[in-house]
């Protein structure tokens, strides 16, 4: 009766079932999965009792229990066992989780738990006798509790922090009268390093890099503004940022723009934005400051952009030059201010030029 096969599978018990199908402490579940998986993939019935050595009138009735119950017709409690799956009781789960939210510096003596530890805290407590690194996985999911990555917080200082983000957010609120709205930061610094990143790959072959150990090549940085009126972002290169640099950035800013626009400008507490030269002549150049309170650089938009710069120009990397490595931040920028389209190179073209370097190889070897 090799003609009984499994209905149609929806996506998510799909996901369940691979989930089952890798349970290495519950072999019967995954089994269960695993002729469920088979079935659908248009294995027949004899083929799947001889690959788990099971008889051909198991499987069938395995299928059959899906059919009617769905993932909960297969699972192993529910085929063997009259109670039902192990419980514990609302009080024991409440514990788990407030044992899992406490501090594991104080408990164990470790900085974050795992859920190995956490199960032998558990049992040392005796607040359960046993359970299973899944079952605990999952009644902690039902709890609402999982795993994040921890962040950074820093509480500004500043005595005028209050009368600052007033005025930051009324010029972020409106655009005055006959001036236009800048965002200016460093980014850096820039050196010759590879750079881990994320990329697209089939059967664990991912990039590789090269390990460094040395920097001969210097830094350079990047002085950014971030134009709130139009969104675009751009900026030139230096090899230092000192305020003769950041004087010669702002000159170069002032003549993107007429002479008749005030420039507002968001900056942070860096020193050099704070030579009194720098400021004799940005009174002179109608340009106006406004200065992001001390520890509160993320009041400044710029900030923001930079991440996406970081990812798509310099992350998953490996610049042998700082001229290549301009070039990439260039290039990216081009396709934000949207100067340029998405594609630098056809799809086909590329691929004709593969197929001829691998025949020019071949033929030399």
């Amino acid at each position: 009766m090799d003609w009984v096969q499994v209905r149609a599978i929806a996506p998510g018990e799909r996901r369940l079932l691979h989930r089952m199908k890798r349970l290495l402490l519950n072999q019967v579940n995954s089994n269960h999965a695993r002729i469920i998986l088979l079935s659908s993939g248009g294995v027949c019935n004899r083929e799947i009792a001889f690959r788990l050595d099971y008889s051909t009138t198991w499987v069938r009735q395995i299928i059959h229990r899906f059919n009617q119950n769905g993932i909960a017709g297969i699972e192993y409690w529910q085929c063997w066992q009259t109670r039902g799956p192990r419980k514990f009781v609302a009080e024991i789960v409440e514990q788990i989780a407030e044992v899992a939210l406490s501090s594991p510096k104080s408990l164990i003596g470790m900085n974050q738990w795992s859920l190995s530890k956490l199960r032998e805290y558990l049992i040392s407590q005796k607040i359960i006798s046993k359970i299973s690194l899944e079952w605990l996985r999952q009644l902690l999911r039902r709890h609402r509790v999982r795993w994040r990555h921890t962040k950074t917080w820093k509480q500004s200082t500043d005595p005028d922090f209050a009368k600052k983000y007033r005025r930051l957010r009324r010029l972020y609120s409106r655009r005055p009268n006959n001036g236009r709205r800048i965002c200016v930061d460093e980014f850096g610094p820039l050196n010759l390093q590879p750079q881990h990143g994320k990329c697209l790959a089939k059967d664990g072959r991912v990039q590789r890099h090269r390990a460094t150990f040395h920097r001969y090549g210097g830094v350079r940085h990047f002085l950014a503004g971030y134009d709130l009126e139009s969104g675009r972002l751009f900026g030139q290169f230096k090899k230092r940022k000192r305020w003769t640099e950041f004087l010669s950035f702002l000159k170069w800013l002032r003549r993107r723009y007429p002479k008749n626009e005030t420039l507002h400008v968001v900056l942070d507490n860096f020193s050099p934005h704070l030579k009194q030269q720098v400021h004799v002549w940005a009174r002179q150049n109608r340009i106006k400051f406004y200065f992001t309170p001390s520890n509160a650089s993320w009041l400044n938009r710029i900030e923001a952009q930079f991440t996406a710069l970081r990812k798509f120009a310099l992350q998953n990397s490996d610049f042998q030059s700082h001229e290549e490595q301009e070039q990439a931040i260039k290039s990216y920028l081009a396709w934000r201010n949207g100067r340029r389209k998405i594609a630098i190179e056809p799809w086909r073209k590329s691929i004709h030029k593969k197929q001829t370097s691998n025949w020019r190889h071949a033929r030399c070897n």
